[in-house]
């Protein structure tokens, strides 16, 4: 789920090309000589944040191998599963249970009903609500802080503005799966993401595949294919390097599903592969859309840490946190590894990584 740094504009890209949110960070002292390198816009993030099944863990950055959570917090004590979770651009955490929104300011210190700053009602005119309230699968704050829900009832995606209050509205509402549309199928939402310029990438499930679909600003635009199953999905902008990187490339990460390669004249498609892998951009669909560089890898979650040139990944099996150098090399290893701390019970599977100021 995205990254609250912010995922700068792409240049020359057209409805087929992705985009995934990253971190910004800020220029180091003057070089000699007296010239200044002009800092970045955004400083770099100084908390990572790790949900493990609705606990929460916080992690200063930059992030050791020896590293241990400054803090650990119950999400939502009392509630029957883990709740929907998003992390803002000024560190706010948005928690949703199937019937109400709460909001939680900097620093997080406790989820507790006393800590709340700000408590949303869910209701039809937010999102589809029935008789045991929303399925609501995945929240996203957008660049400019407006919070999206994805909700499988109904199979819509809707947005509330900022700045958020009680009497909230959905300001816009986008239908996923209907016949007719480019998602037709598609019904089964997952998860949402934003790039720099705040466009929208949903990935969703039909019966047999899965797709990362694009709904480009200002969201009025129907959503397009982009032809690539990439769950996870992390878009890494050149500018959000610092000004000494030596290889500031433009690249999008995430969990594949697909073909490594085309096949040669004659015969069959490879068998899909299922690795971590990094695109470079700008995509070139006419030549296939096969990753750049792949991992044998395969994560529940990923954020980008492109002022420090890792990214982090919690690892499906047993949900260790991992940093590896980014952009990412083929058969990548982490740098060093973490042990998950939530038991084996809640170390694999619904886990969200967020990178926070």
């Amino acid at each position: 789920m995205k990254v609250p740094a912010i995922f700068a504009a792409l240049v020359g890209i057209g409805a087929a090309l992705v985009a995934i949110s990253g971190c910004t960070g800020v220029g180091p002292a003057p070089i000699s000589g007296g010239i200044p390198i002009p800092p970045n816009p955004t400083p770099p993030a100084n908390l990572l944040y790790v949900d493990h099944l609705g606990t929460f863990y916080a992690y200063r950055l930059p992030l050791e191998a020896n590293a241990k959570p400054v803090r650990t917090l119950e999400e939502w004590p009392g509630l029957a599963g883990p709740p929907a979770i998003a992390v803002g651009p000024f560190g706010e955490v948005a928690l949703a249970s199937t019937d109400t929104i709460r909001i939680f300011k900097p620093p997080i210190v406790s989820f507790s009903p006393s800590h709340v700053k700000l408590s949303i009602k869910l209701t039809p005119a937010i999102t589809e609500v029935g008789p045991y309230g929303a399925d609501l699968v995945d929240m996203e704050y957008d660049p400019n802080d407006n919070l999206w829900l994805l909700n499988n009832l109904g199979h819509e995606v809707s947005e509330l503005r900022a700045p958020l209050s009680k009497k909230s509205v959905a300001g816009v509402r986008i239908a996923f799966g209907q016949p007719g549309s480019k998602t037709a199928g598609f019904s089964t939402l997952v998860q949402a993401r934003f790039d720099v310029n705040a466009a929208l990438y949903v990935y969703a499930n039909a019966t047999t595949i899965s797709r990362l679909f694009k709904v480009s600003f200002p969201y009025a635009k129907q959503p397009s294919s982009l032809g690539i199953d990439l769950a996870q999905a992390d878009f890494v902008d050149a500018s959000e390097y610092l000004p000494t990187a030596t290889n500031p490339d433009t690249v999008l990460l995430g969990q594949y599903l697909g073909a490594l390669r085309s096949p040669s004249p004659g015969s069959p498609p490879s068998p899909p592969v299922n690795v971590m892998s990094q695109f470079n951009e700008p995509l070139q669909p006419a030549e296939g859309l096969f990753p750049n560089a792949h991992s044998e890898a395969i994560v529940s979650a990923l954020a980008a840490d492109a002022p420090r040139l890792l990214f982090y990944t919690l690892a499906f099996a047993d949900g260790s946190l991992s940093a590896y150098t980014l952009p990412m090399q083929s058969q990548a290893q982490p740098k060093f590894s973490i042990r998950c701390l939530a038991g084996a019970s809640s170390c694999a599977g619904h886990d969200h990584l967020f990178l926070a100021p």
